[in-house]
């Protein structure tokens, strides 16, 4: 067998190493979320159904393979690590085929380097690492290919002069690694806009709505759906949806939800939406909708969310259903295990599915939440999200009527009304005295309207729509 050049082979060595480096770095520094969301839209099981299911794909063994290592990307370190392992492996090969081929390539190690590019150049996007995976399986075949040949045939080629110039391992691994970098970070935008979406997403569904807000400002909400969305969901969380809906840019009753989007990501906010209005049998329909996004049908941000969910209505057999296919995957035992007393807790329950939920998928938003309202009316999220949401639609009307149902539970001395309320009842009382029956409204908001109506009545309307931007009057005059 041909001897390795030790030189050759310390070089290999510390390309691939720092490559690995590089590379792991930027995706664990950069991308974080969206490993945590990758891991969400894949799934991977031990059931045999599970592995037909990849048998009948285009995408077959290498999607299989892929599924099974998403699984860990829930740990951003492990997800990194397996990123810039796949991106990396290409590398070794290729080293690996040079000292196999050539007397001594030390010189021209960098060549290695070359196919870092084709992994990284398509790897954010390869959602189901197939494209990766192949490659890998490609250089992979090659080296054992050159590694039989070379048993029998031991070429002692000379390494290319015009390869091996002094300092090219340094300069072109170099280049390599800032490039791989570029295209990572720089190149496409989208890129970062996952992430930071991604991001939101976790936090969402860990309950951080102060820091959602401190991400998102109002520049933000404005220029982007995504954000705006969890923007308003935040403050609806937080109680301050009555303060600031405005502000963060609500534009209608439909503002609140996604409704021809059918992306992973608006469908998961849609499951985390009704979630936290304790819609269960919405979140069970959006989590449905979001499970056939992925490959196998469903995901496993999906399964979880099921899981929970029909431990909460105490669904005994469809929560127990989850749970085993979760119980099948190779890092959801301890998650599943914590559930098991909550599960044996409701083996004798009687399921509590709520009446009409599932309008709120195929009605209009105002109607659903009137419904909502009626059977809650001292519920201050469900009536601040129809209030703001009528006012976002300009009903008036509407809004005049189900406030004052709503301030009996609410606002019962007539005082201490938010201030987006106040102002749509200073501004319909232009026309209608009556709505101010029984209901005080601040000196600090009277002032604001005098001070906005004398703007606008002596021609310096812009100044006073930038001004008052964020109050009703404004929203209802444009």
């Amino acid at each position: 067998m041909k001897k390795i050049s030790s030189t050759s082979g310390r070089i290999l060595t510390a390309v691939s190493l720092l490559l690995f480096i590089i590379l792991w770095a930027v995706w664990f520094f950069c991308f974080r979320y969206y490993h945590i969301w990758l891991e969400g839209y894949s799934l991977f099981t031990t059931l045999p159904d599970f592995m037909t299911i990849y048998g009948r794909i285009p995408h077959g063994f290498t999607g299989y393979i892929g599924a099974f290592l998403h699984q860990f990307y829930a740990m951003p370190f492990f997800g990194a690590v397996i990123q810039s392992a796949l991106a990396v492996w290409p590398a070794v090969c290729t080293g690996l085929m040079l000292m196999r081929l050539f007397r001594d390539p030390s010189g021209m190690m960098w060549v290695s380097c070359l196919p870092v590019l084709l992994v990284v150049f398509r790897q954010f996007w390869d959602l189901l690492l197939v494209h990766t995976l192949n490659i890998c399986l490609i250089f992979t075949a090659l080296l054992i290919v050159v590694s039989l040949v070379t048993i029998v045939w031991k070429p002692e080629w000379k390494s290319p002069s015009f390869l091996s110039f002094r300092f090219m391992n340094l300069i072109m691994t170099s280049v390599v690694m800032a490039f791989s970098v570029f295209i990572l970070v720089f190149m496409d935008p989208r890129n970062r806009e996952h992430e930071e979406l991604a991001r939101l997403e976790y936090l969402g569904e860990n309950r951080q709505w102060m820091e959602i807000l401190q991400r998102v400002s109002v520049q933000d909400a404005a220029a982007d759906a995504m954000k705006r969305h969890y923007a308003l969901l935040a403050l609806s969380e937080t109680g301050n949806l009555k303060e600031y809906a405005f502000r963060y840019g609500l534009k209608g009753s439909d503002g609140f939800l996604f409704y021809e989007n059918i992306d992973p990501m608006s469908l998961n906010y849609n499951a985390l939406f009704y979630q936290c209005l304790d819609m269960h049998n919405a979140v069970i329909h959006q989590a449905y909708q979001l499970g056939v996004q992925s490959v196998p049908g469903i995901g496993a941000a999906s399964l979880r969310r099921l899981a929970d969910t029909y431990l909460e209505l105490k669904d005994y057999e469809l929560a127990k259903k989850y749970l085993e296919i979760l119980s099948h995957t190779t890092c959801h035992r301890k998650w599943v295990k914590d559930r098991l007393p909550q599960l044996e807790a409701i083996r004798d329950a009687v399921p509590e599915y709520g009446v009409d939920e599932h309008k709120s998928v195929i009605a209009d938003f105002a109607h659903t939440l009137s419904s909502m309202v009626d059977r809650h009316p001292d519920n201050p999220k469900y009536s601040d999200l129809l209030l703001c949401a009528l006012l976002a639609d300009e009903e008036g009307d509407k809004f005049k009527n189900i406030f004052r149902y709503i301030a009996r539970w609410q606002y019962p001395d007539g005082r201490n009304i938010p201030r987006l309320y106040e102002e749509a009842l200073v501004l319909i009382y232009s026309v209608d005295p009556s709505v101010l029956d029984g209901i005080t409204i601040s000196d600090d908001t009277w002032n604001d309207f005098a001070d906005y109506m004398q703007m606008m009545n002596s021609g310096r309307g812009t100044q006073a729509l930038r001004k008052y931007a964020d109050t009703y009057w404004a929203y209802s005059y444009r």
